[in-house]
Order: structure tokens, then sequence, then C-alpha cells
């Protein structure tokens, strides 16, 4: 008779044992509420469910009004290169991406035009030194009576006919960056540099070696990021609302998490038949370390007023009720959050932030992310 409960008993205890088990594997998944009333979390779970802590923050609660638009760059802050002559590609000196300085060498090019060019030049130059002295020496004699007039403006006019040649013909070396004096000299160029006119970056490159370009050829694209600025659609109700000066919060679509300021500096005086907006630009606060992209496109937030004041993420606020909560660490001995339910009294709301009003606007600690999976 022992040997037949024998089993069954084994059993049984086998049951309750796991039983026991899954019962406190369970419980250390969940938070714990203390004798004092603080919700107990292990160093585990406050990490895994995404929780962090902070402070209030001030954020701006004033008027606002929401616009669209791109980062662009104004005339003289982006630059089409080309060729002032046509010819072949000898060299390139930067790649797409590269940052270059203003008068820096972006490429060579070589033609037989230039060669032709230097050496009308170089005769130009030697006839105006003979010419110069022979209109000096009829001039001479003119002025004393003696050379015939019309001798002496015959040599004036071909004297300033080849003098007016010389100087196209030497502005049209020093547009191609070259030293006339050298040409004079004898020393001809074999190839002209084509040079950055403005600094910035390489924003596009459009030639390799040995390529042919004609003169309207756009070799490539430089944009000086420190011009940047903001081109911003506003719609038309909003147009008495803004004024120069006011502040405007923007993020990229590259970076929607990152967010910058601007200044408004011009507010259009047309309204788009289309769009039924206004343009409107911005100048954009250069933080360092700040990257932007030309053309990217922007959402913006033009700052109408100043009024701040202390507030949290929204996540970190909740409801219960008609009243609002949050939870703030009490203390931690370095396994485990010891959290305490406080009260809060809010007040406007705006982008993402709620203002925190009365004495608990001095909170600290407060847990700012993963709230949602504390329990009541």
């Amino acid at each position: 008779m022992k040997r037949t409960f024998f089993l069954p008993a084994i059993f049984i205890v086998i049951i309750i044992v796991a039983t026991g088990c899954g019962q406190a594997e369970s419980t250390g998944q969940e938070e714990v509420l203390s004798s004092d009333g603080l919700i107990q979390l292990t160093r585990k779970q406050f990490e895994t469910d995404g929780m962090r802590t902070g402070e209030p923050v001030m954020a701006n609660f004033g008027g606002k009004v929401k616009c669209y638009g791109y980062i662009t760059t104004p005339p003289n802050g982006m630059a089409q290169i080309s060729a002032r002559i046509s010819g072949l590609v000898d060299a390139v000196y930067c790649l797409p991406g590269d940052y270059v300085k203003k008068g820096k060498v972006l490429c060579m090019l070589s033609t037989n035009e230039l060669i032709v060019l230097q050496q009308d030049f170089a005769v130009t130059s030697a006839k105006l030194a003979s010419l110069k002295a022979g209109y000096e020496r009829v001039r001479a004699l003119y002025d004393e009576k003696i050379g015939s007039e019309k001798e002496y403006i015959a040599t004036e006019s071909e004297y300033k006919a080849m003098q007016a040649k010389y100087q196209a013909l030497k502005l049209r070396l020093q547009m191609l960056n070259l030293e006339p004096s050298k040409i004079e000299a004898g020393e001809l160029y074999p190839r002209f540099p084509v040079i950055a006119p403005i600094s910035g970056y390489i924003t596009s490159l459009n030639i390799v070696l040995g390529q042919f370009v004609e003169q309207q050829t756009v070799l490539m694209d430089i944009v000086d990021v420190k011009q940047l600025q903001l081109q911003l659609s506003v719609f038309e109700n909003d147009l008495d609302k803004l004024k120069t000066g006011q502040r405007i919060r923007f993020t990229s679509l590259g970076k929607p998490g990152t967010t910058h300021f601007a200044v408004l500096s011009s507010i259009g005086k047309s309204v788009g038949t289309a769009s039924k907006t206004i343009p409107c630009i911005a100048r954009i606060d250069m933080e360092e370390g700040a990257h932007h992209i030309n053309n990217s496109y922007v959402e913006a937030t033009i700052i109408l007023s100043n009024r701040e004041a202390k507030s949290l993420p929204d996540e970190a606020i909740v409801k219960s009720g008609d009243e609002y909560f949050v939870f703030v660490v009490e203390k931690s001995d370095g396994q485990s959050y010891f959290l305490r339910k406080v009260k809060v009294n809010i007040g406007s709301k705006s982008d993402g932030f709620t203002e925190i009003v009365g004495a608990t606007a001095k909170l600290s600690d407060v847990v700012i992310g993963g709230v949602y999976n504390l329990q009541e």
C-alpha cells in the first residue's frame, strides 16, 4: 500500500516546486511596491524598459507659425565653374565633398587656342613697343611744328589701336589666370588653371581626364555652407504675425531628431498664385559641428513670442482621472531603483513638451522615458 502512494507523492512535490519556481521568476519581471510606498525596479528592468531620467527644461510656449521650405544658398554663396575657353582636361585636383579655398587650382585645361592667344599677345606686345617709340618721335616733331599733322594723326591712330588690342589680349590672359609679363618675356604656358572663385565644398564634379569641354560646360559646383539659408513658404493668413528678427526652430529631413535654429531676415512681398504662400528667408545659426545640406527639405516653426517655462517631455507625464503624475527616482542602491509617484500641475503643451507649473517645476531625477511600462 505504501508503494501505491509513493509515486503520486513525488509528483505532487515536483508540481509544487515547479509552480513555486515559475511564480518567483514571474515576480522578478514586475515592479514591487515597498512598504514606504515606493516602486522598486531592478537595474535590469530599468535599462530593459528604456527608462532614463532628467530634469525639467526651459521650452518656448509662445505663439508660433508652422511652415516648410528648403535649405538654399544666396546667389553669391554658390558657384558653377566653367572654362573661359574650350579645351581638354589635363588634370583634376579635387573630388566631390572636398573643401576648397578661394583661389585654389581645381583642374588644368589645355588647348591650341591658348597657344595662339599667347602668340598673338607676344607679337602685339612687340609691335606696341615699336609703335610707341615711333609715336613719341612723331609727336615730339609735331609739337615743335616740324612734323605734319597728317603723319601725327595716322601714327597716333595706329598706336592707340595696337594699344587697345594689347589690353584686350592681356585681359583675356588674366581671366585665364595667366601672368602676361611672363608671356611677354617668352615664357608660354602649355595649359591654364581653373580657379575656385569662392571657398566652399565641391557638391558636383562633371569632368574626367581627357574630356573635351566647351566654354559653357559646367565643370563643377561649389557651395559655401557658411552662407546657407532657409527659404520658407508661409501661408498668406500668417503674414501679419511675422517680423524680421524672429527666431526659427527647424529640422531637416536627413536629420529628423536634430533641432537647429535660424533668424527670419526677409519677408516676401508677393503671394504665390498656386501655393498661396509667401517666400521668406532666414539666416541659419551656424553651430559648431553642424552640417547642413544644400536643397534639403526642412520643417520649421517661427517663434512669435518668447514665453519660456519649465517643462517635461509629454511621455514623462501620466494621467490618472483628472490628475497628472510623474515618477521620480527617490533613491538607488546600485542594484535597484526606488520611484515615487508625484502629482504635478501642467500648463500649455508645445512640440512634445508640457509646461510644469508651481513648486513641482523644481523636480529632479524625473523618469522621462519608458514610463508607459510602469504599473500604477
